[in-house]
């Protein structure tokens, strides 16, 4: 039986919101931390160790919170409540960071109230809530919301010319001013699911009445009603893809926190300014863009678990390139092909949830996953700083990163999806 769709679906306004909101949890989190590297160390004489167990705090604090915050995600009202509380903590605290003088004050801003926007950010609506309001069109819907997440890169180029006019320490406070002043409204705008307004997923209605006057009377598209079997968090744990999936990421996690955030001030290390590092990193994420896009399009039409195998074996093949930039040109082709090749690895892996569980207990299952996810996480950035302090060069470093993309992409021949 064809179903009428509404003209506006709520569902594309929460990819909207979604979206914008990982632009700034990735973007101030992750991205920003590696321009205020050189000018925090001048003045403060930190090491990469300390300045990047920033990170490591961070990812810990939200492990430990994942697991109790995650079943709010599926709630009417959680999932807007946490988004109001993430955008105010997430401004403050950065916006605090301008007063810093010790290490532990740098610690408790970014990192342990970091995490709040970590946990309950713009980037676990895209893996929560966004899934929850399509089947059909979740591929293309999540890899869109993605899309926030890929602007990130371009926050050091802001960042690095406000540094310059005030000083890194104002740079801060705006940066934490401009942050609350974007993601505090869109909170507001935050729905759980489509049922929570009347809806169904994808914009679908319920059958009209056999009257005579039903479809054929009301011009415009029409759809089939599309519905998938949901696992609770427990029946997901009995499975042993959710264990496969842990490890997998918990490996991956390990090339992705202390590794992004390091490329700036390595492309230093080798010769580039920082402007000219920065605009590496607004090419690596102009070509992220359509690559999430690209990314999710394909997991409608093609396994999600082959295409996370070849992003993995891909992202290990940009760690080489990395390696052997010599110039400008290869600085540039690193961007590009990693934005191409790492750009899949967001929206995949946010996909793979709800094609393997199903969408109604995302926010449970995936708040279950984090705490091993996290030590992996919280272990990257004092691997990788820890390796260049020990040997100055980033080589070593870069050289495990590779090993755990490709050992991550070898591992999705075993992780099946259950039988649902």
């Amino acid at each position: 039986m064809t179903l009428k769709r509404p003209a506006v679906f709520y569902g594309w306004i929460m990819v909207v919101v979604a979206g914008l909101g990982g632009v700034f949890t990735l973007g101030t989190g992750l991205w920003s931390l590696g321009i205020f590297v050189f000018p925090m160390h001048d003045e403060l004489g930190w090491s990469r160790t300390a300045i990047f167990g920033a990170l490591t705090v961070r990812a810990l604090v939200a492990g430990a919170l994942a697991p109790l915050i995650g079943p709010f995600f599926d709630t009417k009202n959680g999932p807007r409540i946490m988004s109001i509380v993430t955008a105010i903590v997430l401004g403050i605290s950065m916006m605090g960071i301008r007063w810093v003088h010790e290490v532990w004050q740098f610690y408790l801003l970014f990192g342990v109230l970091g995490a709040v926007a970590n946990v309950s950010g713009g980037t676990v609506l895209v893996e929560s809530v966004v899934p929850k309001w399509f089947i059909r069109k979740r591929g293309r819907a999540v890899a869109m919301a993605s899309m926030g997440g890929a602007l990130g890169p371009v926050f050091p180029a802001g960042i690095q010319v406000a540094i310059l006019a005030f000083g890194w320490r104002d740079a801060w406070f705006v940066l934490g001013l401009f942050t609350l002043a974007v993601m505090l409204p869109l909170a507001f705008l935050i729905r759980t699911s489509p049922e929570d307004m009347g809806l169904l997923p994808d914009g679908d209605v319920e059958p009209e009445e056999l009257d005579g006057t039903s479809s054929s009377s009301s011009p415009g598209p029409t759809a089939i009603r599309v519905e998938e079997v949901s696992l609770t968090r427990g029946e997901a744990w009995r499975t042993p893809s959710f264990w496969m999936l842990v490890l997998i990421f918990s490996i991956t996690s390990l090339g992705v926190q202390g590794f992004i955030s390091n490329w700036l001030p390595y492309f230093q290390d080798i010769g580039f300014t920082a402007t000219t590092g920065a605009l590496a990193l607004t090419v690596y994420g102009f070509f992220v863009f359509p690559a999430r896009f690209l990314w999710g399009f394909l997991a409608e039409r093609y396994s999600v678990r082959h295409l996370l195998m070849i992003q993995h074996i891909l992202t290990a093949l940009g760690v080489i390139l990395l390696l052997s930039i010599g110039n400008t040109g290869m600085l540039l082709l690193f961007a590009v092909f990693m934005g191409l090749a790492y750009g899949g690895y967001i929206p995949l892996q946010r996909l793979i949830y709800p094609i393997y569980y199903g969408r109604a207990h995302l926010g449970s299952i995936r708040g279950s996953m984090r705490p091993a996810i996290t030590v992996a996480s919280a272990a990257g950035p004092l691997v990788i700083a820890g390796l260049y302090d020990a040997r100055g060069s980033y080589t070593l470093a870069f050289i495990v990163v590779m090993s755990t993309w490709l050992l991550a992409g070898l591992l999705f021949m075993f992780a099946k999806p259950p039988t649902r």
